[in-house]
């Protein structure tokens, strides 16, 4: 249940003038549109007030959006339960967040001369909403008069159900609120700075104002979010746990939802299996953005019927820490397997006769899918690319030998020579070359690498995993299925060399310097899906 009572942080007139499904007088009943022009002017005023335009808003906080289990009304709890999707942001994290998130983005320049902020006791608010005002034709709005006084720092869009046989979601904005009165003038100001503006709904639930195209509307999801909000929905809860800490902005969607509502205009339109299939393997998905004084991170989930596997340990720890590229999945030929009946499925609804197409694949190569996919996936697949002798002339070049670059094989070491000679003696017959790549037979599978030397360094044991670069953006590395890892600081000069002599301008040139390294991680974990992208910085 959601409460009406105003955090303890909201002075101003009493809630009690406008109790939840109760309309406020302003706005003028009006028939609904869903031709796009009232979706419009609805997100065009909460750009002014919340400053979703740009995504900048992202660039100035590091904070829990929800707060969904601490004390004060929050964005979710204002919003009906049987939301499609939600986008919410805060404005006012706390000190050691949002400093957190200043020391990252002040590494680049460009921050810096875009958004003005160094302060991380400056009005966030105040200087966003300032900059979206430039870019409207409201003159005569105040943030100090006129926005000011009653704006709070939460801001949501959701997606509501469509009524009336549309197929197009409802826009529901929920802004969070100090002063109703102020509130409601604010917002009649800012609409009448557009003279074709039609009048819109609004009606209070909890510590916040919802914002929608009809004053019908806006009264039915005030009193549907006082008795099930959002954050009383158990799905949405299991969802934001799975992400772990929230930050400076979360979006979660119900896909399979989504999906029977859109799927008259979906190009899979007419196609019930695959739509099922669809339905079932993304169910939901939830997305958090965060900040660490060091680096950035957006984390998502997704939950559906994909299986879980037993996998051995991510190799890509083992590598030379010279590595500057590397690629790496465990567990991949269980993952096929256990994926493969509806990886078949799924092709053969769109009407790819599949068994008569491996069939001539094997006919013509002598390889069999899936069996061959899935030796040469094995216990662990891994690319990498070291940073030894790599220059600018070297990634420049057209000789692959002159590179440190490699594949790495650990599964049934028998069975990937017999795949590996297959693919020689085609490669020899079809285009009449030699393989110009090294073999290197290993205790556990197959090395093939651009040279000896690197074969030979690929076929080893390093420590990656242990340098700085690496832990900066891979956590648990050998407990993921999937990890992608760039080594920026490894091949920095190498590249900026590159970019300059392409003509990179220098304000690009300065805002690549500070990064030191990126990476994507994935695994799966009972019916979630966890993935990671973070990017880091030089302290």
């Amino acid at each position: 249940m959601s409460s009406t009572t105003p955090p303890p942080d909201m002075p101003g007139p009493s809630w009690e003038q406008l109790p939840p499904g109760q309309s406020w007088n302003g706005p003028v009943e009006s028939p609904p549109s869903r031709g796009g022009s009232r979706l419009a002017r609805a997100l065009v005023i909460a750009v002014a007030l919340a400053v979703v335009a740009g995504g900048g808003v992202f660039a100035f906080v590091a904070a829990d959006p929800f707060n969904l289990f601490k004390s004060g009304p929050q964005a979710a709890e204002a919003i009906p339960s049987d939301a499609l999707f939600y986008v919410s942001v805060d404005l006012d994290p706390s000190a050691e967040q949002k400093i957190s998130a200043l020391r990252f983005l002040n590494h680049f320049p460009a921050f810096k001369g875009v958004s003005g902020v160094t302060d991380a006791k400056a009005d966030i608010r105040k200087t966003i909403v300032e900059k979206a005002l430039e870019s409207t034709r409201c003159g005569d709005v105040s943030y100090e008069k006129d926005i000011a006084p009653w704006l709070g720092n939460k801001f949501a869009v959701a997606g509501m159900p469509a009524t009336g046989g549309s197929t197009s979601p409802i826009p529901l904005i929920a802004l969070e609120v100090s002063d109703v009165k102020d509130a409601r003038a604010g917002l009649d100001k800012l609409a009448a700075c557009d003279a074709s503006s039609k009048p819109f709904g609004v009606a209070s639930s909890g510590g916040y104002l919802l914002v929608t195209e009809t004053q019908a509307e806006a009264d039915r999801y005030a009193a549907a979010a006082s008795s099930a909000s959002l954050a009383d929905n158990k799905d949405f809860q299991a969802d934001m746990d799975a992400l772990g800490d929230l930050g400076v902005a979360t979006a979660w969607v119900n896909v399979s939802d989504a999906i029977n509502l859109l799927s008259a205009d979906l190009p899979l339109a007419g196609r019930a299996a695959q739509l099922d299939t669809l339905r079932s393997t993304y169910q939901r998905a939830a997305m958090t953005f965060r900040f660490a004084s060091s680096h950035a991170e957006l984390a998502s989930v997704f939950y559906g019927d994909t299986p879980s596997i037993e996998h051995a340990d991510n190799q890509i720890g083992s590598l030379p820490n010279t590595t500057v590229f590397a690629v790496s999945e465990a567990g991949g030929a269980n993952r096929l397997a256990a994926s493969w009946g509806n990886v078949k499925k799924a092709l053969q609804q769109s009407g790819v006769s599949l068994d008569t197409e491996l069939q001539k694949l094997e006919d013509q190569t002598g390889l069999s899918v899936p069996a061959d996919l899935e030796t040469v996936l094995g216990d662990n697949l891994m690319f990498a690319v070291d940073g030894t002798g790599l220059t600018a002339g070297t990634i420049q070049g057209s000789d692959p030998t002159k590179l440190n670059a490699g594949v790495r094989f650990t599964g049934d070491k028998d069975a990937l020579l017999a795949i590996y000679n297959k693919i020689d003696t085609l490669v020899h017959d079809q285009f009449g070359v030699d393989n110009p790549f090294v073999k290197l037979e290993t205790s556990d599978g197959l090395v093939i690498a651009s040279n000896d030397t690197y074969a030979r360094t690929l076929s080893g044991s390093g420590t990656l995993g242990n340098s700085d670069a690496f832990t900066s953006v891979v956590s648990s590395a050998a407990d993921q299925e999937f990890v992608l890892f760039f080594n920026f600081d490894g091949v920095e000069s190498q590249l900026l060399e590159t970019a300059q002599n392409a003509g990179a301008p220098s304000e690009v040139l300065d805002n690549l310097r500070p990064l030191q390294a990126l990476a994507l991680t994935s695994s799966t974990q009972g019916s979630y899906t966890h993935s990671s992208f973070v990017v880091s910085v030089n302290d």
